[in-house]
């Protein structure tokens, strides 16, 4: 097990990764690293060392790959059993009894990465099941450029709710030169093709990616689909606590896409991490009018986070407003 730096920490906030970044499956020709949100074309096989079997004095947030999930049935269980949250990628064959049953509620949530299949995505599993033995399901979004990339992503959400997942992470995937080449030299024939040359290099695509989350944020809306990470929570973290904090997190992004160098953003990044270190019920602390004693508190932040959990109210229903906004 190893620490990790996800390449969009406020939309994938967990600590370590067990194994390695996953392989292509057999009749695949890519898969994703949710880590560095990119995309995996071959990876040689490699053998977890026996360093990496300890579980961990204090409870952690681990991601780990569906493949992984089958082989390490009874480590997995002894991360369980130790107190520590699993987010599980469905980026393979999982059955839901393939995961060790969780030991409390919210310690384990699985994501679905969908691809649009420009990229070579696949069809999301069943979702379903996975809700019925009360594990969180939800599809991580991958945003990137592709032809009609906005109706790309409002077939990506029609395609999660049939799916039956509970949420939906939108995240840009990062796409250097390397990789657009593959796809270019795939589909432009020995001709070339112009526009899609336009597209894949001459295109901004941070820009893109922006416009492309905000309108997932729309597509979610109409189809009434939470965004953001509910799990998973550890022992030592509730998960009311982590889900309140990534939806701070979520929100200090979307600032900082929205305002640039002017954001506010920092302030509510800074209060979302206090809260998960404080390991507090938020709720509680709202009942109890007591959200000041948490660091970074202050009273826009503790607005803010007062009208985003409940879902309306201000300073957030400006903030979405101007998100949501054509």
């Amino acid at each position: 097990m190893r620490r990790i730096e996800p390449a969009f920490p406020d939309l994938l906030p967990v600590s370590h990764r067990l194994g390695p970044p996953p392989s292509v499956a057999a009749g695949r020709t890519v898969t994703l690293d949710p880590v560095e949100m990119r995309l995996v074309w071959q990876v040689p096989p490699r053998r977890r060392g026996v360093g990496d079997r300890s579980v961990p004095r204090r409870p952690v947030r681990v991601l780990l790959h569906a493949g992984l999930v089958r082989q390490e049935h009874e480590f997995l269980e002894r991360l369980l059993e130790g107190g520590c949250g699993v987010l599980a990628m469905l980026d393979g064959e999982l059955a839901p009894k393939s995961l060790p049953a969780p030991t409390f509620e919210g310690q384990a949530v699985v994501l679905a990465p969908w691809l649009p299949s420009f990229w070579g995505g696949a069809a999301l599993p069943d979702l379903k099941p996975w809700r019925k033995r009360g594990v969180a399901a939800g599809v991580l979004l991958c945003l990137g450029p592709a032809p009609e990339p906005f109706d790309q992503v409002n077939r990506g959400i029609e395609e999660a709710k049939d799916a039956g997942a509970a949420f939906v992470l939108p995240s840009p995937l990062s796409l250097p030169p390397e990789d657009r080449h593959k796809i270019y030299d795939g589909l432009a024939g020995e001709g070339g093709d112009e526009d899609l040359e336009n597209l894949l290099f001459h295109t901004d695509l941070g820009q893109l990616a922006t416009d492309l989350e905000r309108e997932a944020s729309r597509a979610c809306r109409r189809a009434g689909l939470p965004e953001g990470l509910p799990g998973p929570a550890t022992s030592v973290t509730p998960r009311g606590t982590f889900a309140a904090s990534a939806q701070l997190l979520l929100w200090a992004r979307r600032l900082d896409l929205l305002d640039g160098v002017s954001s506010a953003g920092w302030q509510l990044r800074r209060a979302a991490q206090a809260l998960l270190a404080s390991r507090r019920e938020p709720q509680a602390l709202v009942t109890e009018d007591n959200l000041r004693v948490i660091p970074g508190f202050t009273p826009w932040v503790e607005a803010f986070a007062r009208s985003a959990w409940s879902g309306a109210g201000e300073p957030f229903d400006e903030v979405l407003a101007r998100w949501v906004a054509h």
